[in-house]
């Protein structure tokens, strides 16, 4: 059985700029989710991390599941994480590819989204070949080029 767990950046000051948890804004918040963000009256999604504390408000744009699985290293890969991939051909050799992970409404399932376009299904890419190198909120600039 895989744990669900979600991770979230979190948004945690009252009005008067005061801390209402240990978290800052910004530092990453492993949990479950316990609200989601609320449209129509502003509420903010909240998660409770794997300590128990509960309400910590969390920005719902960073909000990511774990897949289940871990990179090559033992690294839990997160959605939205970008990942170093690692892939041998039989004509081109070893071609290594920087993608995203997200989640595929098309076949309810994780996928690996390369910066060509193309997108294939998680499992199918062996994930111990998968090194995680990072997120698209921490560094964005690491899906330019290729």
């Amino acid at each position: 059985m895989r744990d669900i767990l979600f991770r979230g950046k979190a948004i945690n000051r009252h009005k008067g700029g005061e801390y209402r948890t240990k978290y800052k804004n910004g530092d990453w918040v492993y949990g479950l989710l316990e609200r989601h963000y609320n449209e129509r009256f502003k509420f903010p999604a909240e998660m409770r991390n794997t300590d128990g504390v509960s309400g910590i408000q969390v920005d719902y744009e960073t909000i990511g599941q774990f897949t289940g699985l871990c990179d090559k290293n033992g690294k839990k890969i997160f959605e939205g994480d970008i990942v170093r991939h690692i892939q041998k051909y039989e004509i081109s050799g070893e071609v290594e590819s920087t993608a995203v992970i997200i989640w595929n409404e098309a076949y309810s399932c994780w996928s690996v989204k390369y910066l060509n376009g193309r997108v294939t299904v998680f499992l199918g890419c062996e994930h111990s070949k998968i090194e995680v190198i990072s997120n698209v909120y921490d560094n964005p600039e690491l899906l330019k080029g290729e």
